[in-house]
């Protein structure tokens, strides 16, 4: 109970009235991307039937973020975060206007879905980065751990509420009505609702952030930071220092036209992460745990189609308890790291995730034989499926948490955004080949075979983490001894 306690004792620095509005904006705006994202994965898989052709959802909403989060990171870097924030939340309530306006004009053609899929997450590019990086300035430095590990838990389980309980419930639940506008009667359906209430919840995540301070450097931070940076970084971190902000447009303007300094910065971040081989597993594990969650969402309506021959509307059914396994991770895993350290965490997490998929086939193969003929709807057979869709998503959150928190926590403040938008490329970038493989491997061979994929790479990861923090650990116990045995040789007396 101790733990849990400690566990739940980030929320404590919500009594900060800035952190408190930038994280009820977190909590909308991440509760509805991962909601509508699973109304257009819900909306292909009706029309198309093919797994492929829900992959292509995924990629359409990461591909903005391979081609331009870099550049995102870095221009949020140089702009007041604040107006980051507010600006991308009111671009994107337009583009989810427009998304609305797209399916009442043309409800079955299903390409445009892709077109407004990218063009959704291209307006939505620079929230992330800027939340990141905002959140050490409305913090206590001592505060800053349970911040960011508040950050992570909101993150993951606004991605578990919006996935796998609130989208489907929501496009249950909602009923279907007609409106006259202008002498034109409108036939909402369940999706154009839900759009449009997505559309006012981010005109709420923009009046919060709105109102956050607007930020400013200080002096000590950039100093202790320069040393380690290019000359050419170093004098962009100075002229921060010592300029104040502009305006959007001027400082949008004076970064697009410089690219040579742009791609001098993008250098500085992979090289931060390059020459630290923790922080690269960290980057390594919140890719691959993210991909993982990427890959059920993606095979979530698929999965309750082809193997227990549903409707997709009961995906909520049998992939909620994931959602509650993702949750509940987010509460328990300061605890649990408490004890068993982030290291070991991280793996229990990756088997343990690899198990529960593992397990999945054995269960309807069972339920087939033993629970005929309504074995897909029988209590036993949806209890267990629940436990261990549960125990994947909370074996998850011992991956991806941890994993985050260690990425930022050794992250510099002023290379913070650009360390997460490198993060948001390789994590969007991986996504786009593995979608496409898994879908088509899906479409080719079936569900089953690739359930066992995914979790063969589970257990393949863990033994990789293991691995490197392994050698990691003889190379500085080596290096250690060689340092020790160095320092006896100087005090030995000269004869």
């Amino acid at each position: 109970m101790k733990k849990l306690l400690e566990g739940l004792a980030v929320l404590r620095v919500l009594r900060h009235p800035a952190l408190l509005r930038l994280w009820l904006a977190q909590v909308i705006y991440l509760s509805v991307q991962f909601t509508a994202s699973y109304a257009m994965i819900v909306l292909i898989t009706n029309e198309t039937h093919s797994a492929v052709m829900v992959g292509l959802v995924i990629i359409a909403l990461s591909l903005p973020l391979v081609l331009f989060g870099a550049p995102a990171g870095a221009l949020v870097d140089r702009l007041d975060r604040r107006t980051v924030l507010w600006v991308s939340n009111v671009v994107r309530a337009f583009a989810t206007l427009l998304f609305v306006l797209a399916l009442l004009l043309s409800p079955h053609q299903y390409i445009f879905i892709y077109i407004l899929a990218f063009f959704f997450s291209l307006v939505g590019l620079f929230f992330s980065p800027a939340e990141g990086a905002i959140i050490p300035s409305l913090v206590e430095e001592e505060e800053l751990l349970p911040a960011l590990s508040l950050y992570n838990l909101t993150l993951n389980t606004s991605q578990a509420i919006g996935l796998l309980i609130l989208g489907p419930l929501m496009l249950n639940l909602l009923p279907p009505f007609s409106l006259s506008l202008l002498g034109v009667r409108i036939e909402l359906r369940p999706v154009e609702t839900l759009f449009l209430l997505i559309s006012a919840l981010y005109l709420l995540a923009t009046v919060l952030t709105a109102t956050l301070p607007r930020q400013t450097r200080t002096g000590p931070q950039n100093k202790s930071a320069g040393s380690s940076l290019s000359p050419s970084a170093a004098a962009t971190t100075e002229d921060e220092r010592t300029r104040p902000y502009g305006l959007l447009s001027e400082e949008a303007g004076a970064l697009l036209s410089g690219w040579q300094r742009l791609r001098q910065d993008l250098e500085d971040g992979w090289r931060l992460v390059r020459n630290d081989g923790v922080l690269l597993d960290a980057l390594f594990q919140s890719c691959f745990g993210g991909l993982v969650m990427l890959t059920i969402a993606e095979l979530a309506t698929t999965f309750v189609q082809r193997l227990l021959g549903l409707p997709a509307s009961n995906t909520t059914v049998i992939f909620a308890p994931a959602g509650i396994g993702l949750v509940a991770g987010s509460l328990l895993v300061p605890a649990v790291v408490a004890r068993l350290g982030t290291l070991r965490t991280m793996l229990v997490g990756m088997l343990g995730t690899g198990l529960g998929i593992a397990l999945i086939p054995p269960l309807q193969w069972l339920a087939r034989l033993l629970l005929a003929p309504h074995w897909a709807t029988h209590p036993l057979f949806l209890l267990a499926l629940a436990l261990l869709t549960a125990a994947v998503g909370f074996g998850l959150d011992l991956v991806v948490v941890p994993a985050q928190t260690l990425m930022q926590r050794r992250s510099p403040d002023e290379m913070r955004g650009r360390v997460l938008a490198l993060f948001q490329v390789l994590f969007n970038g991986g996504a786009i080949p593995v979608m496409l493989f898994m879908g088509a491997l899906t479409d080719w061979l079936g569900i089953v075979p690739v359930t066992y994929l995914l979790a063969g790479s589970c257990i393949l990861a863990a033994l990789l983490t293991a691995a490197r923090a392994l050698t990691r650990s003889n190379h500085d116990r080596s290096s250690g001894g060689r340092r020790q045995q160095s320092e006896a040789q100087e005090q030995l007396p000269v004869p």
